[in-house]
């Protein structure tokens, strides 16, 4: 996000400059707008504004976006069958644009409060796809916009499906979704190429899915 001089916020404790490496940007100060708790109301994410030391010296902000920790799970059957969903993405068209694109994507969404990862990983796929997953393995870590958020996408494959009854959206823009269930090489073969349009955290996703199998 692009930087500007910084202006009131909440300071961070004195004594910064102690310990911090020749080169490095030093934080003085931030004010943080929680999810829920900002001027757009937004519940799903929040916002923070950093006040900066730059290493020569100069005073900078940046801005950027709170989303938390996120969970996705690549949903894959015996036979390498996969799972994933196609949605509307509002936030991917350009301004103004009166068209919404929908995106290839992997089941998920944030962590749920009082539940761990892995548990709240087999509850989105219980919503948005109607399965749930006896195997749950962690393979790997994104952080998708460093350039813009802390977002800390947590990875999952999930085998071992069973149907866990009728899906049950908790929001109204969930009632879209769309289950794309195909051959795992089909779908790979689609999103390495760019033949659908796919979310950044979907191609790397498969792409370590592909380097296991």
């Amino acid at each position: 996000m692009h930087t500007e001089a910084p202006g009131s916020g909440r300071r961070l404790g004195a004594g910064a400059d102690d310990g911090v490496a020749s080169g490095a940007w030093r934080v003085v100060g931030e004010t943080v707008y929680p999810k829920g708790d900002n001027p757009l109301g937004n519940p799903f994410y929040g916002y923070r504004t950093t006040d900066l030391v730059l290493p020569d010296g100069r005073s900078a902000r940046y801005h950027g976006i709170l989303v938390g920790d996120v969970v996705f799970a690549v949903p894959m059957e015996e036979d390498l069958t996969t799972h994933l969903i196609r949605q509307p993405r509002p936030n991917a068209r350009a301004p103004l644009a009166a068209d919404v694109p929908a995106y290839l994507e992997l089941p998920g969404g944030s962590v749920h409060p009082g539940l761990g990862l892995a548990a709240s990983v087999d509850r989105e796929m219980c919503q948005e796809i109607g399965l749930r997953a006896r195997t749950i393995e962690q393979i790997g870590v994104l952080m998708t916009s460093v350039g813009v958020s802390e977002e800390r996408d947590t990875i999952f494959l999930a085998t071992d499906l069973y149907s866990a009854g009728d899906d049950d959206h908790d929001e109204p823009t969930e009632q879209s979704i769309e289950l794309v269930s195909e051959p795992f090489g089909r779908l790979y073969d689609q999103v390495r190429t760019g033949a659908v349009p796919v979310s950044a955290q979907t191609l790397a996703s498969l792409t370590l899915v592909a380097a296991r199998l």
